[in-house]
């Protein structure tokens, strides 16, 4: 009879050990939600969670828009707006604003040259097989202030996720506004009234963007994301009142945000949305 319960007992001891196992292990899968939001780039989402998004995103018009600021690219629409066609603009704030991801923001794009107060180099890595910051990236559309921490609830969720979950960490749903953070900014020299061309209708626009559809195959074929059209039927915050978009001026050569503009103010951890 003792040597039974002995046994019973050590059953007991060892499934309690490997239960335990399990949880922890299950806890270590999940990752710790940063404490600041700071953009990462789009290459975070490549991989494992939106490969077929990325490399639709690689070949669009978001996915190249650093390449424009090169010499002799687009040499007539530059032309069109009194931009010198032969100039390099790969380094100029008012362009970076709009054809980079998170330009003088934290964790955003540094450009060639851009050092720390020590003098290191801090310029963002740029390779040409695989884009990143240097172009018009995810965040720049679905962030406030970078997805640092609603990816990792993205990834800890497994894509099973409410919209208020992420827009609490920063993802915005207010897309026809957002756009409007580049596309229809007073700083564009793109306008409407240089060129019919310029007009931004956002319901077109959006057709273009997110070509996923073709870039799906048996390695990813995994990501599709299942939850869409459920989340589709919520109404988030930022759709009900959208975020406030950045204004900036250029001083002195440098970009400047202007105050109380931010959707995100970083003391305070809170949001700003339009009255």
């Amino acid at each position: 009879m003792g040597n039974a319960l002995k046994i019973l007992s050590l059953f007991i001891f060892s499934v309690a050990i490997i239960m335990g196992g399990a949880v922890n292990a299950e806890a270590k899968k999940k990752k710790k939600i940063p404490k600041k939001p700071s953009y990462v780039g789009a290459v975070k989402c490549n991989g494992s969670c939106h490969d077929a998004y990325y490399e639709a995103w690689k070949v669009s018009p978001h996915g190249n828009t650093f390449n424009l600021l090169k010499a002799g690219e687009r040499a007539e629409a530059k032309t069109r707006v009194k931009l010198d066609p032969e100039k390099d603009y790969t380094t100029t704030p008012l362009c970076l604003r709009c054809h980079t991801t998170g330009y003088k923001q934290r964790g955003g794009f540094k450009p060639a040259g851009s050092k720390n107060k020590k003098g290191k180099d801090t310029s963002s890595t740029i390779d040409p097989e695989e884009p990143n910051k240097e172009q018009v990236g995810c965040e720049m559309c679905h962030s406030v202030a970078g997805g640092a921490q609603f990816r990792v609830v993205m990834k800890n969720t497994k894509g099973d996720f409410k919209k208020a979950d992420t827009e609490k960490y920063g993802q915005r749903w207010d897309y026809a506004n957002v756009c409007t953070r580049c596309h229809t900014h007073p700083n564009t020299p793109f306008k409407p009234s240089v060129h019919d061309k310029y007009k931004f209708n956002f319901e077109e626009r959006k057709l273009k963007v997110h070509l996923a559809a073709d870039f799906y195959n048996e390695d990813n074929m995994d990501q599709k994301l299942e939850k869409v059209k459920d989340r589709a039927k919520e109404v988030s915050q930022s759709e009900k009142t959208p975020l406030l978009i950045e204004d900036f001026e250029i001083k002195k050569g440098k970009l400047k945000f202007k105050k109380g503009t931010k959707p995100y103010n970083k003391k305070k951890k809170s949001f700003n949305y339009k009255k």
